[in-house]
């Protein structure tokens, strides 16, 4: 495999979501916003919305996914 691979605990999350689908989203409210996270991985900021939380979780996911495939 090239690039430069996944952690155990970004397996994990990827095994998660392909379970649960968008229900396995780790996206939780936090005081007035909203932010992400899954064992050892945190989500850069608490976003104003769950949208915005969402989209980024969804971006980082897409990350691991080429990263799982070797293109980066």
């Amino acid at each position: 495999m090239s690039g430069r691979g996944l952690t155990d605990d970004e397996r994990s999350l990827l095994t998660h979501v392909t379970m649960w689908g968008s229900d396995g989203y780790p996206v939780c409210k936090v005081g007035r916003g909203w932010t992400w996270g899954y064992r050892g991985i945190k989500g850069p900021v608490v976003f104003k919305t769950k949208r915005e939380a969402v989209a980024s979780f969804e971006a980082f996911e897409a990350v691991l996914i080429d990263a799982k495939a070797g293109r980066i």
